[in-house]
């Protein structure tokens, strides 16, 4: 009985153990806390500066944004999406707010709150309508660590809510 009871205990601990390092891997570092954050403010400043092509390259050829309705977009797709709003805005400020990261087997899920404000113009058949915007958006983001940095693999909107006016 000892033995069982000894075997039982050893058993316990050794997937009390791998459990723990599991769950330790899960939680990753501050750097790379850290670097997803930079990466962040480097799309920002492209966007904020209109240069589409820098703010693309911190998205995998494969990537996929899946709206609040489901709907997936390929990286083209979303490039032709970011293009359209790029024509509308004549300035742009925004604050990236990471809220948590955590370490998968397939990249680095990051839940993201961002918040903008701008002006723009829209063209509306002959007239065009100058305003403000602010958009407070909240995402799940998976990034990959590459060779060239951090890259964006998929992003899930989880709520989007964007406010215009004069």
């Amino acid at each position: 009985m000892k033995k069982l009871n000894c075997a039982l205990l050893t058993a316990t601990l050794a997937f009390t153990s791998l459990l723990t390092a599991r769950t330790l891997a899960a939680v990753p570092s501050s750097s790379t806390h850290a670097a997803i954050q930079a990466a962040y403010e480097g799309l920002g400043k492209a966007f904020q500066a209109h240069d589409l092509d820098r703010f693309m390259t911190y998205f995998q050829p494969d990537y996929i944004d899946i709206d609040e309705n489901g709907k997936h977009l390929t990286k083209e797709q979303t490039r032709q999406g970011y293009s359209a709003q790029l024509r509308q805005m004549k300035s742009i400020q925004s604050r990236y707010v990471v809220k948590d990261v955590q370490t998968t087997p397939s990249g680095t899920l990051v839940e993201m709150r961002l918040h903008s404000h701008g002006t723009g113009e829209k063209r509306i058949l002959f007239a065009k309508i100058r305003g403000h915007f602010t958009d407070d958006l909240w995402v799940r983001d998976l990034w990959v660590n590459t060779p060239q940095g951090w890259r964006l693999r998929r992003r899930q909107t989880l709520k989007d809510d964007l406010s215009t006016g004069p």
